[in-house]
């Protein structure tokens, strides 16, 4: 029953992400310069809530709090040193300098983060369903902005709407056999698991501190610092809510 839930919730994930993300394409491109910044102060506080009130509090309960903040530390460092290999950046602006690189590097980045979202949702749901629920949850918000962009990179570099999503999709499927693959894995090394969620939580916030972030402050003006500010804190009730029905 467990696998069904990581399956469905990979799918939901990788799949189901990159669906939502081209509806958008069939905004106005006025809605959408308004929608996407909305999306990623969302994605950003399930990204930081997901990490420091669902997945770390429950690796801490299987290990000691050196070894997993130590893991932290760890899973930090290799993400950036992946960023300075150009695979892991998540640029949501077409200008930026690494999504000046050719379509198939972007593809390429996108298999390798997609694998290892689907390791954390698996991880995530080894630990309970609830904390699955929630790692999946952060994954999907913080999936949509991306892959809009990735979608806007495509197309401005020649790819016709039609391939960009077929491509886009064949590169999120990388999710669900990793996320399987993880679950019998981590199902057989259960002590891996609080260290795989230790990553998982390094993850998040290198994603949302070194990524989203800086994404936000390119938007200057009140309002849209008040919108900003609005849908993070939506972001963050949207996760401590549902932890508080589930604990």
């Amino acid at each position: 029953m467990l696998i069904l839930w990581i399956i469905l919730f990979s799918l939901l994930g990788s799949v189901g992400a990159i669906v939502t993300s081209a509806c958008f394409l069939l905004l106005q491109e006025k809605i959408q310069k308004i929608l996407i910044p909305c999306l990623v102060s969302y994605a950003t506080g399930t990204l930081l809530t997901a990490a420091l009130l669902g997945l770390a509090p429950h690796a801490l309960e299987y290990s000691s709090a050196h070894s997993v903040l130590s893991t932290v530390l760890v899973g930090i460092i290799l993400f950036f040193l992946l960023e300075k290999l150009v695979i892991w950046r998540h640029c949501h602006d077409v200008e930026c300098d690494v999504h000046r690189a050719a379509g198939p590097m972007i593809l390429i980045g996108d298999v390798f983060h997609n694998a290892i979202d689907g390791v954390v949702i698996a991880a995530s749901f080894l630990s309970s369903i609830p904390v699955g629920i929630v790692a999946a949850t952060s994954v999907i918000a913080h999936e949509v902005p991306q892959e809009v962009g990735d979608f806007a990179i495509l197309i401005n570099g020649g790819y016709s709407k039609r391939k960009a999503l077929s491509l886009n999709i064949l590169s999120s499927l990388s999710t669900v056999p990793a996320a399987i693959l993880a679950y019998y894995a981590l199902d057989i090394m259960r002590t891996a698991i609080p260290y795989v969620m230790a990553i998982s939580v390094a993850s998040f916030l290198y994603i949302a501190l070194t990524d989203l972030y800086p994404e936000l402050h390119r938007k200057i003006g009140f309002w849209s610092a008040i919108r900003q500010f609005i849908m993070m804190l939506a972001g963050i009730a949207t996760i401590i809510l549902f932890l508080q029905f589930h604990p």
